[in-house]
């Protein structure tokens, strides 16, 4: 194991199981293995870089979402 992944290890001691389960889904929606990563472009066409959605939406009407961003930051120790 890395040096980096026993500090997230270290990182993830106390946290209680509800902040456990919101980074695990954090990580399973936004985090891909490095394998995904390295598939050539041809291969990948369905990706498209994010300045290709322009006007589409990505979250529902009135949905804020800024609206959990104190405690987030509260949970990685960026405010206490």
């Amino acid at each position: 194991m890395s040096t980096l992944q026993i500090q997230v290890a270290k990182s993830l001691e106390g946290l209680s199981d509800e902040n456990l389960t919101f980074l695990l889904e954090m990580i399973n929606r936004f985090m891909k293995p490095a394998m995904v990563e390295n598939i050539p472009a041809q291969e990948n066409r369905s990706v498209r870089p994010l300045g290709m959605y322009k006007n589409e939406q990505f979250c529902a009407d009135g949905y804020d979402i800024d609206e959990y961003n104190d405690e987030i930051a509260r949970m990685f120790g960026v405010i206490e």
